[in-house]
């Protein structure tokens, strides 16, 4: 038996607490196309924009909760994580300490939410689970990070983060402050140990921010932002099966602002934050086109299928849908034969997943679910399966 993957209006005002908000109308996006024949695959140009809430605020690192269907993503200035429940409904998700800013927010293998803190209460990343916050990676050797920035989590657990120093409030090397990190790097550690497990894996940026993942993890894209204005230059790096990496040549480069974040699509396509919107990247670098707003700072896949892309920026919160899903919508099946059963094991909960099998690669109809319902077992789902001498095809599927 072998296991493949396959991936699949109205407008008011509403007061709460210090943030002025408003559900703004649906409207007609406006675009820069670049590659003609690459944009009509993943973008309808008649899909409207819908500008969900705006907020008097510097917004950042939006994530998709796809068990409650919510968007979380910090609200820099009034040091909190909101939620919106789409299209326009907004709440406090969390409320941390004083000085406490949150960056960038992501799902780990559990679904779980990691975040990068910054601010002089911050300066770590932690996981955040019933409204409390764990530290998981706080230092590297007893020295401080100095405002980790971004996050990419891989499939086999492993939690990957940039530290570029904004909103630190601390002189940025060089020279070094006492107690700190001698450079701006990036990171990785594994949440069960954190800081037991970091290293420096990339050390000769001059402002590392936005990182993620190709969907088949063999690729680790990286912002470098320098000088902050202008340089909004993404580097590509080679991901060796023991999470060692090389190469970093310059994948491509933003034409406006600089990439803060950005997110890969199932097909390896790079839909990266710019100053004038969104920028879309084939997979060999070249701009396939853009989506025109206003500054945008970050974005995410989420919605149904992860065919929605959110984009927050000051001082909105839009959404918009695409014709392509997010590579999150990718989970990783992992199966092992014992002789008499095949073991088929996959992160759990897995929101949204149903397993299915197949006889053949070439029939897309020949696609069924699996009966039988996953036993939860530390931490994984898993399913025993039948032996059989027949090849037998198996993917995750998005309900």
């Amino acid at each position: 038996m072998r296991a493949v993957l396959s991936s699949a209006g109205f407008t008011g005002l509403i007061l709460a607490g210090f943030t002025l908000f408003a559900v703004q109308t649906a409207d007609a996006a406006r675009f820069q196309i670049s590659d003609a024949v690459e944009f009509n695959k993943i973008i309808n140009t008649n899909a409207v924009l819908t500008t969900n809430v705006t907020l008097n605020s510097w917004i950042e690192g939006p994530v998709w909760i796809p068990n409650g269907g919510y968007l979380v993503f910090s609200d820099r200035d009034n040091n909190k994580l909101k939620r919106l429940d789409p299209p326009g409904t907004l709440s406090d998700f969390l409320s941390p300490p004083p000085q406490t800013k949150f960056n960038g927010n992501i799902l780990d293998m559990q679904e779980q939410l990691v975040s990068c803190q910054c601010g002089s209460n911050g300066l770590k990343v932690v996981l955040t689970t019933n409204g409390v916050s764990v530290p998981l990676a706080t230092s590297y050797y007893g020295l401080k990070f100095y405002s980790p920035n971004d996050l990419a989590v891989k499939s086999d657990g492993s939690v990957w983060f940039t530290d570029p120093g904004y909103d630190s409030g601390l002189p940025l090397p060089p020279p070094v402050p006492t107690g700190f990190q001698p450079g701006l790097y990036v990171y990785r550690f594994y949440e069960t140990n954190g800081n037991a497990t970091i290293l420096q894996v990339i050390t000769n940026l001059a402002k590392p921010n936005g990182i993620c993942f190709s969907p088949d993890e063999t690729k680790l894209y990286v912002a470098d932002n320098g000088a902050y204005a202008n340089s909004g230059t993404i580097k590509v790096y080679n991901v060796t099966s023991s999470n060692t990496l090389t190469g970093g040549s310059t994948f491509c480069t933003v034409s406006s602002g600089i990439a803060d974040g950005f997110r890969c699509d199932v097909d390896g396509r790079i839909w990266s934050s710019a100053g004038d919107g969104v920028e879309i990247f084939a997979p060999d670098g070249h701009l396939i086109g853009k989506i025109l707003l206003t500054r945008t700072a970050n974005l995410c896949f989420g919605g149904p299928q992860y065919k929605t892309l959110y984009m927050v920026g000051q001082p909105y919160v839009s959404s918009f849908p695409v014709l392509v899903a997010g590579a999150v919508s990718i989970k990783k099946l992992t199966a092992r034969s014992d002789g008499n059963q095949m073991n088929v094991s996959w992160f759990a909960p897995s929101t949204g997943f149903m397993l299915q099998a197949s006889d053949s690669l070439g029939d897309t109809t020949a696609w069924s679910d699996v009966a039988d319902l996953p036993l939860v077992t530390n931490g994984l789902n898993q399913v025993s399966l039948d032996p059989t001498n027949a090849a037998k095809f198996l993917r995750l599927r998005l309900n």
